[in-house]
């Protein structure tokens, strides 16, 4: 109590003298101001700039002046009688030890130093003494200046619990220890608890000090600093507004601290991206210290020099280079050295953003030779400067040297200060543009997204580096085919730059530039034209006709005219610009190889083939050396290489050509489509299409047996490619015992789940007016997530380039064949052909055959099938259609395969749902009578590899209930009906919307087919686990534990077609009656499914329940079962084999689901099947499986017996299921 009262005193006499006082500021700010005023706007006279700074000195007096009751409290607890002065000189000496030893490097000397004198002063003068306890906070100083955060943060509490308890809270000394403690805890990421210590000081030295006290005011900065740290920037210019305006009405607007606090401003404004206000700040700054100061010092040099680079960024270069240039030159005169270095390095941004690259590099050097010896104790410039070389070198095209650059800046600057400081996000984003740009899109992918999601957060969505973060990943989508992706990233980039900067400044430009090259791509020719002319004469209007960017843009314009076939414009645009390229960036340069690419393409159009291939071969060569074999560069030159002997009829030479670039692509492939999504990767496989067909073509028109060799390595290497991939990455994801994987794989199943329902649902409350806008960011969500478990699982992928041909025949045994249908473009035409491998007498031999017909055949197989399932068939007319069917497809291999009965069989397009088995020979025999067809995804499915199958347990659902009321409870219905009537009530979608319109008939015969596998597999003494009615649940797959040996289903399937409008009809789903419902949208494997108890129940209210067990399995939910290694998976259901054909990869549908979940065979309908039917078939199959007969051979025994039966004798009946894969398929082997 007596010290409170005593502080009481002291306070109220301190704000007696201040009151007594208190109009001696605004006295200083008058007499300032009529100085100012005086000059009439012609310039102060140096006396007056005199007067005003003895005012200004003045006024930081009469602010800065320290209280008498805080000298008076301090004094109380700092006494020293004079039997302890040789104490305090003792002391004094241990204190200059410690400082000796910090001038000398050693810390660890002057921590012990310090030690000493905390212990002494502890014991001779006492706890509560200011001695012991200044000896304490300055302890923690050095453990802090160590790193030793722990020692700080102890000796620092100590010193502020002492100075609380004999200081007061309030006490500036006590408010300088909490101010170190809030440091600490910023400089420890705690910027929560910073933040909250910072702002108790703030307000205590404003309440004892006064609001303008220069500790108040650095107080105030440390708040705002803080919140910057932190990424809080828009609170910081808020809360800087405020301090700044406190500050100009305590000192005036010329006072040095009002300036100060401008250029603080000036600084945030910059970063935030606010360059108009920047701009203006700087410039009132220059203002007022014109007006005030007599001389020119660094921190006038200094300020001009962030002006200068406010000029740059807003594109006003020519003043930019004139200001830094005179700050150069004052700088040396009156011997600022720094300052000069600092304008030199601004001055080397300029010169690079101005295409002058070796002035730009010269000087950047320079300033960095000298950092290294100046800024180690801002290292900040360091790294700052290391960023523009890297950028200096990467104009320049020396990725190498921009990238270990960016490396060696990044590394530090996180080291430093951080990962969300902005030159660490800078640093980031620079080194994602250079992976991408060196074609390392598996790098560059995950820390551009990265980068953009942190600086979005953290600097705001318009901040200029942002920004340019978001083109940078644009372009990545673009390079990785991903336009869809692309298009709105440039879009939204040009609509804020064009805010920021204005239609004409080089940023937006340059932006429109590559959204040009987008359409481009995207064969928009006439819009890529037109915008390319633009973007050209707005380059040239600000740097000239051969600056780096006028030049892109120049021979951006050429590659548009050749693609529309205006060959001699293209070839003197390209010309011009290959001139000016080498002459300006040298013949090596990236953009100078690019040139002569696209030069060498228009001379083979031309018939210019010598010129062609002499370029070509100088470029394919610069791209190899400089580049490296996987660049896309190096990829095109070698093409156009190719296409050049092609043009030349040269064939061999050609196909040698497109032989290495297809196994480098490969390689590309393996590691690629690992490291990304799903989007990502149909679009790698999308944009090299044209390089496959190509290929192939080639291959074709050679036509020899080499040629039909390496069309079935390129199908080796291509065909089913995104399912390998996406299968063994499901799969090592399952089975992962990695915490990173498995939890990766288990937020990709909840996304999933979540797309599923809103699918299903269609809009709600919640997302009305954006369902669509949250459909997409949840797809974003997804492709993402499968992107993060391919990067992890990358360690554990198989190599698609290590595969061949001659390996695939080797597992071929004799006297079989694989048959390998594969698409292909040759020019505008899509053909069909079939790449043969033959095993006769241990050896074996290859062979091309190409349908001259893709159409006919085409239509034959559709025919058939559309035939096969009309029921009013005449049974002549089914003969004849399914001869023709055959003769299509079939009667031309007769020849080739030379009397081979076993046919491994490989099928793309429509062929994938074709009813090979029922063709119709001559002899109106069914082709399953007289061959073994056993279908594959690829040849791949025939190699051995590392996995195993699972062993044990049959499972079994059949009839489900789907009228149960059991499967969810009413409490959760209820919620769901109170949520789609608030929903009916705004308007937002009837009772049929999404799958909500879903109805399915009893499946009795479904039951009783289950019920006797079940018998059958009892008997063979199997162990089973078997799920009838209502406890036939989607709950009972979703919560397997163990994958199941064999899974048996029978129930209703469907398939939604994507383009029918209004209500949408399930693809004969039935195995009776039509079902009409919407399809809920463009995901086929969210259009395909099966149905499960409670469905009837639930269906309207499908998207407001948990969709693990609504009663609805959809393709996309069956991804996440837990079926890795199942043997067998048997889809007794209709049409479960249909979905949307992708050449080249196969049905996407509920086959290929099951196929991507790890199952090694999956049995799957072809058409609306029969419910009596259905039940003899698989009655029969499982005697022979449960016999020990192999998946394959009992469904083909069964249909062959079936065909003799003359119930069962038709093939709609016997013919409507096929097995694909092999125990070999989808990874894995038969043990």
């Amino acid at each position: 109590m007596y010290m409170m009262n005593r502080l009481l005193l002291f306070v109220l006499v301190g704000l007696l003298s201040t009151l007594s006082h208190a109009n001696e500021a605004d006295e200083l700010r008058a007499q300032i101001d009529a100085l100012i005023a005086n000059s009439g706007g012609q310039g102060v006279v140096d006396a007056d700039k005199q007067r005003i700074a003895v005012a200004h000195e003045a006024l930081s007096r009469y602010f800065s002046a320290e209280p008498e009751w805080s000298k008076a409290v301090l004094a109380e607890i700092n006494q020293v009688d004079d039997a302890q002065v040789p104490l305090v000189e003792m002391l004094q000496a241990m204190f200059a030890e410690a400082r000796a030893a910090i001038e000398s490097g050693d810390l660890e000397a002057a921590i012990s130093a310090q030690q000493g004198a905390v212990m002494m002063a502890s014991e001779s003068f006492g706890e509560a003494h200011w001695l012991s306890i200044s000896s304490k906070r300055d302890l923690g100083i050095l453990f802090r200046e160590a790193g030793d955060a722990d020692g700080a943060q102890e000796n620092y509490a100590a010193a502020l619990d002492s100075s609380r308890e004999m200081l007061g809270d309030g006490h500036p000394e006590t408010l300088k220890v909490m101010s170190l403690i809030a440091e600490l805890y910023n400089a420890l990421g705690l910027f929560d608890d910073a933040h909250f210590m910072l702002d108790m000081v703030s307000d205590g030295f404003e309440g004892s000090l006064g609001a303008q006290h220069p500790a108040t005011i650095d107080a105030r900065w440390g708040e705002i600093d803080n919140l910057q740290d932190a990424g809080q920037y828009e609170l910081a210019i808020e809360k800087l507004s405020g301090l700044c305006a406190t500050i100009e009405l305590g000192y005036g607007s010329y006072h040095p601290q009002s300036i100060t606090c401008l250029k603080w401003s000036a600084e945030v404004q910059t970063t935030l991206g606010q360059l108009a206000e920047a701009e203006s700040s700087y410039e009132t700054m220059i203002a007022r210290l014109a007006m005030t100061q007599e001389n020119i010092d660094p921190f006038v040099l200094n300020t001009l020099t962030a002006l200068a680079e406010i000029y740059r960024i807003r594109g006003n270069y020519r003043d930019s280079q004139d200001v830094l240039s005179g700050v150069i030159q004052t700088s040396s005169q009156i011997g600022a050295v720094e300052s000069s270095y600092l304008a030199r390095s601004n001055l080397g941004r300029v010169f690079n953003t101005m295409g002058q690259y070796e002035k730009a590099q010269q000087l950047t050097e320079d300033v960095l030779d000298y950092g290294l010896r100046a800024w180690q104790d801002q290292p900040i410039n360091i790294y700052n400067t290391l960023l523009e070389l890297g950028g200096i070198y990467q104009r320049q095209g020396k990725l190498a040297e921009a990238e270990a650059t960016f490396e060696e800046a990044l590394t530090g600057l996180v080291a430093t200060y951080g990962p969300t400081h902005p030159s660490s996000l800078v640093a980031s984003g620079n080194l994602g543009q250079i992976y991408e740009l060196a074609g390392l899109y598996d790098k560059a992918e995950p820390l551009l997204k990265e980068t953009l999601l942190v600086m979005e957060e953290v600097l705001g969505p318009e901040q200029p580096n942002t920004i340019v973060t978001r083109n940078n990943l644009a372009a990545l989508h673009e390079s990785q085919g991903n336009f869809r992706e692309a298009e709105p990233l440039y879009r939204k980039s040009i609509d804020m730059l064009t805010g920021l900067h204005g239609l004409g400044h080089t940023d937006t430009v340059a932006v429109k530039n590559n959204l040009a090259y987008l359409y481009m791509l995207m064969e928009d020719h006439e819009k890529a034209a037109q915008m390319f002319i633009e973007v050209e004469a707005d380059w040239v209007g600000l740097f000239g006709e051969d600056h780096q960017n006028t030049l892109k843009s120049g021979n951006n314009l050429g590659r548009v005219f050749y693609r529309l076939e205006r060959y001699e414009e293209a070839e003197e645009k390209i010309s011009l610009t290959l001139a000016a390229r080498q002459r300006v960036l040298g013949e090596s340069h990236i953009d100078s190889i690019r040139s002569m690419i696209d030069l060498g393409k228009v001379f083979i159009e031309q018939g210019k083939l010598d010129t062609a291939e002499s370029l070509l071969t100088d470029a394919l060569d610069l791209a190899e050396s400089n580049l490296g074999n996987l660049h896309p560069y190096t990829f095109e030159a070698l093409n156009a290489l190719a296409n050049s002997k092609v043009a030349a009829n040269n064939l061999q030479a050609a196909s040698d050509l497109m032989q290495v670039g297809f196994q480098r692509r490969s390689q590309f492939f393996d590691t690629m489509l690992w490291t990304t999504g799903e989007n990502a990767r149909e679009g790698y496989i999308r944009l090299h299409r044209g390089e496959y067909n190509n290929y192939v073509a080639l291959l074709v028109k050679i036509g020899d047996e080499n040629s039909a060799m390496r069309l079935v390595d390129a199908s080796l290497q291509r065909k089913g490619l995104l399912l390998k991939v996406t299968s063994e990455i499901q799969q090592i994801a399952t089975m992962a015992t990695d915490p990173e994987l498995s939890g990766l794989a288990s937020s990709l199943e909840e996304a999933r789940k979540d797309l599923a329902a809103m699918t299903l649902s269609g809009p709600t409350a919640e997302t009305q007016g954006k369902h669509a806008k949250v459909l997409y960011a949840l797809e974003q969500k997804v492709n993402e997530l499968q992107g993060q478990i391919g990067r992890a699982s990358v360690r554990f992928r198989t190599s698609i380039a290590q595969i061949s041909a001659e390996r695939l025949a080797n597992s071929i045994g004799n006297d079989k064949a694989l048959v390998d249908y594969m698409i292909y473009e040759d020019g505008d035409e899509k053909m069909l052909l079939a790449a043969i491998v033959k095993k006769q007498d241990d050896q074996a031999s290859f062979e091309m055959l190409v349908y001259e017909d893709n159409a006919a055949l085409d239509l034959s197989v559709g025919e058939y099938r559309e035939l096969i399932q009309d029921d009013g068939a005449d049974e002549d007319e089914l003969l004849e259609v399914g001869m023709i069917a055959y003769e299509q497809v079939w009667a031309p291999l007769a020849d080739v395969l030379d009397g081979i009965e076993y046919v491994y069989l490989v099928p793309d397009g429509l062929l994938n749902i074709a009813p090979f088995n029922a063709f119709v020979d001559e002899d109106e025999r069914y082709l399953i009578q007289t061959h073994d067809i056993h279908i594959l995804t690829s040849g791949r499915d025939l190699l051995p590899n590392e996995y195993s199958l699972a062993e044990g347990e049959y499972m079994v659902l059949a009839g489900p209930d789907y009228d149960s009321d059991e499967v969810v409870s009413k409490e959760v219905i209820a919620i769901a009906q109170q949520r789609r009537s608030s929903a009916l009530k705004m308007g937002i979608r009837g009772a049929g919307g999404g799958l909500r319109g879903l109805s399915f008939a009893p499946l009795p015969g479904a039951e009783m087919e289950g019920r006797i596998i079940i018998d059958q597999v009892e008997a063979s003494e199997a162990v089973s686990q078997n799920y009838f009615g209502s406890n036939a649940q989607e709950q009972v797959l979703v919560s397997m534990e163990t994958p199941p040996e064999i899974l048996h289903i029978a129930t209703h399937g469907f398939f939604l077609e994507a383009d029918d409008t209004l209500r949408k009809r399930i693809l004969k789903a039935q195995r009776g009656s039509e079902i009409h419902v919407p399809p809920p949208g463009d995901n086929p494997l969210l259009r395909a499914g099966l149905a499960f108890a409670g469905i009837n129940t639930n269906a309207q209210f499908l998207g407001d329940i948990d969709t693990t067990n609504d009663g609805v399995l959809t393709a996309l939910e069956v991804l996440d079962l837990n079926l890795s290694g199942t043997r067998l998976v048997v889809l007794s259901a209709c049409e479960t084999g249909l979905g949307e054909i992708h050449e080249g990869e196969g049905v996407y549908g509920l086959r290929r689901a099951f196929q991507e979940a790890g199952v090694a065979e999956v049995i799957s309908s072809l058409w609306e099947v029969s419910d009596a039917g259905t039940q003899a078939l698989m009655t029969d199959f499982y005697e022979e499986v449960t016999a020990g007969t192999p998946a394959r051979e009992a469904l083909r025994k069964v249909q062959l017996d079936m065909i003799d039966s003359a119930e069962w004798g038709y093939p709609y009946v016997w013919s409507a299921f096929m097995i694909v894969g092999s125990y070999e398929s989808s990874g894995f082997t038969a043990n």
